[in-house]
C-alpha cells in the first residue's frame, strides 16, 4: 500500500534556498544548526541540540512513536567546503535558473537537508498514521568535509539505536554515471614513525642510520603492499601524502628522524587493523636498519558492504522503481561518506541518496529542481513503509 503524502513544493525551494544563504562553511555550522533547530520546532516538536565543540552543534528530533517497534532516521550534515575563487554569482545567494538552483552547498547536501525537512513535516502532520507508525527520527551532524566528528558524536546517542538510515547525500541512482552505493571503501590515513641514528653526515657509515633513506625504501616499494580484490571495486589505492625529515637548521647530520604520511583506499574485507599489519609485514621484508612505527591516525573510515536482501533495500528499490520510473542503479563507491560512519562503524543499515546535481566542491556548484519533490517522496514513502512494519 503507497500512501502518497503530498510535498510541499513551495516550502522545499524555500528552504533550499534559505539553507544556501546561511553560511556553513566548516567549522561554522552553528546558524545553520539553528535553523534546523527552528523549523523543527515550528513542526511542533522540540530539537536536541548536542554541542559536538564549541559553536559546532548536532540537531536532532523525532516523532513519538506508535504501536510499531520500528525506528529510522533521516540524516545529513550542516557543513560545506569554503567556496572556490571562480564563483560567477554570489555563492550564498541562491541562483534559479533553467531548471536549476545554484549556490554553494546546493547539491552538497543543503538539497539533501531541505528534502529531509519536507519530507519528515509531511509524516509529522500525517496524524492519522501515528497510531501505526513506529519512531522517525532526523539527524544533522556537523563536520563531514573534516573528520567526520559529527557522525561519530551521533553513534554515542539513542538515536544510534535506530535500525535503518536515509543519508540524503548527493546519489541519485537513475545511471551508471549517478548509481547509489551499495558498498562503499574505506580509508587508512598511515603515520609511519621510522627512527634512525645520527651520526656526522660526513662519515655516515660511521655508525649513522638514515631514517630519510629508509622512509625512501618504504615509499619506493608501497606497490609491494598487500591490497586485496574485491568483486565491485578491484584492488584499492595507496599514495603517499607528506615527508617530513631532516635539519630544522642547516646541519651536516645524518637524519635520525623521518615521519611520513600514507593515505589508503580500503575495500571491504580490509579493516584498519588488518591494514596496519600488511604495513607492518611489508616493512619486515625489507630489513630496515631503522625502527618503524606504523599507527593509523585520524580520519580513518571502515568499508562496507550493505546486503542487497536487506528489507531496508527491498522497500527503497520498489518505492524507487514506482517514482523514478527505473530500477535503481547500485553499485560500490570508491570514497567516504558518513555512512562508513553509520553503518561501516554504527552496523545501522544505510541507504545514500538525495537530489540530483552536480560540481560540488566547485564553482557552479547546482542543484536539479525536478528532482527535489521525488526524492521528498522517496524518503517519506520509504520511512512509512518501513515504520508501518512489524
Amino acid at each position: 500500500m503507497f500512501h502518497d503524502l503530498q510535498i510541499e513544493n513551495r516550502y522545499l525551494i524555500e528552504t533550499l534556498k534559505k539553507l544556501i544563504r546561511i553560511n556553513s562553511v566548516l567549522p561554522h555550522e552553528q546558524k545553520l544548526a539553528e535553523f534546523i533547530a527552528d523549523e523543527i520546532r515550528s513542526f511542533g516538536i522540540e530539537p536536541e541540540w548536542h554541542e559536538i565543540a564549541p559553536g559546532r552543534p548536532n540537531v536532532y528530533a523525532s516523532t513519538e512513536p506508535g504501536s510499531s517497534d520500528r525506528f529510522m532516521v533521516f540524516s545529513g550534515h550542516s557543513d560545506t567546503v569554503p567556496p572556490a575563487g571562480d564563483w560567477e554569482s554570489d555563492p550564498f545567494e541562491p541562483l534559479e535558473k533553467d531548471g536549476r538552483i545554484y549556490g554553494l552547498g546546493a547539491i552538497n547536501m543543503k538539497s539533501g537537508l531541505a528534502c529531509m525537512l519536507a519530507a519528515f513535516k509531511a509524516i509529522v502532520e500525517a496524524k492519522e498514521l501515528h497510531a501505526r507508525l513506529g519512531r522517525l527520527g532526523i539527524a544533522v551532524t556537523v563536520d563531514q568535509e573534516g573528520y567526520s566528528t559529527g557522525a561519530r558524536a551521533f553513534l554515542k546517542t539513542e538515536y544510534a539505536e535506530c535500525g535503518a538510515m536515509l543519508h540524503a547525500e548527493h546519489f541519485y541512482g537513475d545511471s551508471e554515471k549517478d548509481y547509489l552505493p551499495i558498498a562503499v571503501t574505506g580509508k587508512i590515513l598511515y603515520k609511519l614513525t621510522v627512527r634512525g641514528k645520527a651520526a656526522h653526515a660526513f662519515r655516515p657509515h660511521l655508525g649513522g642510520v638514515n631514517a630519510i633513506g629508509d622512509a625512501a625504501a618504504i615509499i619506493n616499494n608501497l606497490h609491494r603492499l598487500k591490497l586485496r580484490e574485491h568483486r565491485l571495486f578491484g584492488k584499492g589505492t595507496v599514495c603517499t601524502l607528506k615527508i617530513d625529515g631532516g635539519y630544522k637548521e642547516y646541519s651536516i647530520v645524518v637524519p635520525e628522524l623521518c615521519e611520513v604520511i600514507i593515505t589508503r583506499l580500503t575495500v571491504p574485507g580490509e579493516t584498519v587493523d588488518i591494514a596496519i599489519n600488511d604495513m607492518k609485514e611489508l616493512i619486515d621484508l625489507l630489513d630496515l636498519r631503522s625502527d618503524v612505527v606504523v599507527e593509523a591516525k585520524p580520519p580513518c573510515y571502515e568499508p562496507y558492504t550493505l546486503d542487497e536482501d536487506d528489507q531496508l533495500v527491498f522497500l527503497f528499490k520498489e518505492i524507487y522503481r514506482r517514482k523514478i520510473g527505473v530500477v535503481p542503479c547500485f553499485t560500490g563507491h570508491r570514497g567516504i561518506v558518513d555512512a562508513n560512519v553509520f553503518f561501516g562503524e554504527g552496523k545501522i543499515p544505510t541507504i545514500v541518496f538525495g537530489p540530483k546535481g552536480g560540481r560540488h566542491h566547485c564553482a557552479g556548484e547546482y542543484v536539479e529542481l525536478d528532482s527535489l519533490i521525488p526524492v521528498a517522496q522517496i524518503y517519506t514513502e520509504t520511512a512509512l513503509q518501513y515504520l508501518l512494519s512489524k
